[in-house]
């Protein structure tokens, strides 16, 4: 009975009880702890006595400042600020389909040059004709004489000024205005014949900053992305 009774205290009664006359003084698990900071010791480089130190020289460095944004002028609007293109198109979704090229040639018409300032593509009549590049629409007119229903886009290829010419699309297809930013592949018309045209065709003329125009196949061949 009385192992009976004992196991009958122990199981009963709490461990805290049991301990607390536990004669060895024992700190409390409910106690706060008195400083729970962590010291570290400072750390510190060690560098080895062979070691040459030596002081860092900017003899071989040099600072360019980024070049001016090209700027384009636009009768009515003022200056336009051309953004730099990263991607050039066709103007045509088939240019494989061509007429005349750039250069010498007989005259097709009466007036018409013996010297080709562009290029001619047949995508076929009311094609869609799109921009090569990012640029700022700097005419858009139907009234563009020998050229038309004509639009000319100015584009920043490289940090250099190039600028498109689209011509003899079609009366009421014009789908830019002047001054307008463009995107690579957007419409500005479709294709016609207006102006001094023997037939429905694109005539794309090319020209840098000095106005001289080249070979606006040639060129696009070695520039579409």
């Amino acid at each position: 009975m009385t192992f009976v009774g004992s196991m009958m205290i122990a199981t009963s009664v709490p461990a805290l009880a049991v301990t607390a006359s536990d004669p060895e003084h024992r700190a409390s698990v409910y106690a706060p702890v008195a400083d729970d900071s962590i010291s570290l010791r400072p750390q510190a480089l060690e560098v080895a006595s062979e070691a040459e130190l030596r002081p860092l020289t900017t003899d071989g460095y040099a600072v360019e400042a980024a070049p001016p944004p090209i700027v384009s002028q636009v009768a009515g609007l003022g200056s336009v600020a051309v953004i730099e293109s990263d991607l050039i198109v066709w103007p045509v979704s088939n240019p494989e389909k061509r007429a005349s090229g750039f250069g010498p040639r007989e005259a097709p018409c009466s007036g018409c040059s013996t010297y080709h300032d562009g290029v001619d593509f047949n995508p076929g009549n009311g094609a869609p004709v799109m921009s090569i590049a990012d640029g700022v629409v700097v005419l858009a007119t139907e009234n563009g004489g020998g050229l038309g229903v004509n639009v000319e886009v100015q584009h920043n290829i490289g940090g250099e000024l190039i600028t498109s010419s689209y011509a003899h699309m079609q009366y009421g297809s014009l789908a830019v205005s002047e001054g307008q930013r463009v995107s690579a592949g957007q419409q500005l018309g479709l294709v016609g014949s207006t102006g001094q045209s023997t037939g429905s065709h694109l005539h794309l003329e090319m020209f840098g900053a000095d106005g001289v125009r080249f070979d606006g196949f040639a060129w696009l061949s070695t520039h579409v992305s």
